[in-house]
Parts: C-alpha cells; sequence; structure tokens
C-alpha cells in the first residue's frame, strides 16, 4: 500500500521590489538574508525590508533623510554610516534618497490644510545655486509657526510675489486678517491681486516693517531664513534649481514636522495645526506619502500645472 505525506506549503506574501508581482521564488539565503526572484521580470531580490524598488532597508533611507535635514553634509552622513553600519554608499546615493523621498513628502503636505490663526508674515532671502542668485520665498503662520508655502525663482518681482500668497491661500482653510511683509514693493501689488476684497468683511489688512522694533516686525519669519542660511552651507553640492527646490521644500517640510518650538510648548507647528497625523519621524511621513490617495477630493490642487510643484 503507498503511503501519502502531506506536503505543506508556505504563501509568500511579500511582493517583488522591483515590479510589484506576487509571483515569486525562494532562491537561498546569504549573510541569513533571504533572496528571491520574480517570475514575472525575473529580478532577483533581497527581503531586507526595502522600499518597493529600493536596494538597502527602509531604515537607511530614513536615517539618510533625518540626518540630512538636521545639518549633516552627505560627506558626513557616508562617514557616520561606514561607522553605524559598516556600509560605504556613495555620496551620491545619499543624494538620490534626499531628493526622491522629499519630493513624495512635499507633495503630501500640499493635501494638508491646517488651522491656522489670521495674522501671516511673508519675507523673501537670496540663495545661491551653482554661483547664481535665487531668491526664496515663505510665509509663516504667527500662532502656530506653521509655514504655509515657499517657493523659490531667480527673480525678485510682483509676479514672485503673488505666487508665494496665491500658494497660501489654497493650502488654508480661512482668509488672513493681517499679512505683514517688508518693504518690498511687490508685495503691494501681490496682496490687492490675491487679497483684495469689496466686502469689509473679508477685507484683510497689509502691513509692512518699520524695522526690528516695530509693532510690525516680520523678526519670526528673518529667524527662519537665518536657520536656513545656517542649513543651506550642506546644500551646497545641490546639482541644479530642480533639486534645490526639493530640498528647500524639504526643509520646509522637516520644520513644520519635526522640529518642536518653545514657544509651542514643546509641540512641532504641523501638532499645533492639526494635521501631523501621528506622524512623528521621516518613516512615518515617507509611509503616509506612499498611502495616501492618488487623489484627494477635499484637496483638489494640481500643483505641478499651478505652480511647477512636481
Amino acid at each position: 500500500m503507498v503511503e501519502y505525506t502531506k506536503v505543506r506549503t508556505e504563501k509568500i506574501k511579500i511582493r517583488c521590489k522591483h515590479c510589484g508581482y506576487r509571483d515569486i521564488h525562494k532562491v537561498g539565503k546569504k549573510h541569513d538574508i533571504q533572496y528571491f526572484r520574480c517570475n514575472n521580470c525575473k529580478k532577483k531580490f533581497a527581503d531586507n525590508g526595502a522600499y518597493l524598488g529600493m536596494k538597502y532597508p527602509k531604515d537607511y533611507n530614513i536615517k539618510a533623510l533625518t540626518f540630512y535635514y538636521n545639518g549633516m553634509s552627505y560627506k558626513n552622513i557616508n562617514h557616520t554610516f561606514n561607522d553605524l553600519f559598516d556600509e560605504t554608499i556613495p555620496k551620491s546615493t545619499f543624494f538620490r534618497w534626499v531628493i526622491k523621498f522629499s519630493k513624495m513628502a512635499n507633495k503630501y503636505v500640499l493635501s494638508l490644510k491646517p488651522n491656522l490663526s489670521d495674522i501671516w508674515i511673508a519675507d523673501e532671502t537670496a540663495v545661491k545655486i551653482m554661483g547664481k542668485q535665487y531668491w526664496f520665498w515663505d510665509i509663516i503662520d504667527e500662532d502656530t509657526r506653521f509655514l504655509i508655502a515657499s517657493h523659490l525663482s531667480s527673480t525678485r518681482t510682483t509676479k514672485d510675489a503673488t505666487k508665494l500668497f496665491y500658494m497660501a491661500k489654497l493650502r488654508s482653510k480661512t482668509r488672513p486678517k493681517t499679512i505683514r511683509t517688508d518693504k518690498l514693493q511687490g508685495y503691494h501689488g501681490a496682496f490687492n491681486r490675491v487679497f483684495y476684497a469689496r466686502s469689509k468683511a473679508l477685507r484683510a489688512e497689509h502691513l509692512t516693517s518699520n524695522g526690528f522694533d516695530s509693532p510690525t516686525n516680520i523678526n519670526l519669519i528673518e529667524r527662519f531664513h537665518g536657520t536656513v542660511k545656517q542649513r543651506y552651507k550642506v546644500m551646497r553640492d545641490l546639482k541644479n534649481v530642480r533639486s534645490a527646490r526639493i530640498v528647500l521644500d524639504g526643509y520646509v517640510t522637516h520644520y513644520n514636522f519635526f522640529l518642536e518650538h518653545d514657544y509651542l510648548y514643546g509641540q512641532t507647528p504641523a501638532q499645533v495645526g492639526g494635521v501631523d497625523n501621528g506622524i512623528q519621524n521621516w518613516g512615518d511621513l515617507v509611509e503616509s506619502s506612499m498611502n495616501a490617495p492618488k487623489y484627494n477630493p477635499s484637496n483638489d490642487i494640481n500643483w505641478n500645472k499651478e505652480f511647477g510643484i512636481e
């Protein structure tokens, strides 16, 4: 009589890192790490907890982002990874990680509309990219310290100021009552284009700063720009304007979600603005970005078409 042995089969639940298919099979281990081959694209990959399409573990990507936005250069990140993980990863790889995940996170946070106060402060500061001067524009909410909008331009005109105000208006649930700026003439025309209203109830007020000690000072946003200048020292290896835009917006994201303020009693601007959604680190932010719906009906804005934000 023939005896039959019941064979237990193991269902593999992970996806191919290259094409996303589940039709994969094991091909052995190396240094206790299981490797697979995809039956669809025929490529081999390791089960090391990496994001789809990535070679290294997720933890490496997140640490690189955190180190970079906390002020470390790619060279110092390279040395730190060598000490922590005994890994020699090229600086160009860290650069690609920062661009890839910053771009993803920046796009996601634009879909969030924070609860803001009615006083906003705007300013612009000069930055150099590959020897050429550009202008980095920002507008911040006084009470929550939330950076509402920012953009990079090669000019310093009414059109550039209008773009900043329009971006801020689209991101806010309510209209501001007061906007403070420096005396740059372009702000006056931009303010009238974006915030002018016939109704007195909806009309905002534009105030210009008369210096550090004036009641209408813009010290808050100038302090932030001082911080940007310090961080910018490690951003000088930016290769082009596109990457500079992504990284500067990434620093705004980092500021809003991960920098705690004494003025906010140890909270971040995102927490006070009610948009933190339990996000405590870059890993949470990247996961939220990946899981976010491609279309958000509550914020139906084509940021790429309107402002060139990819």
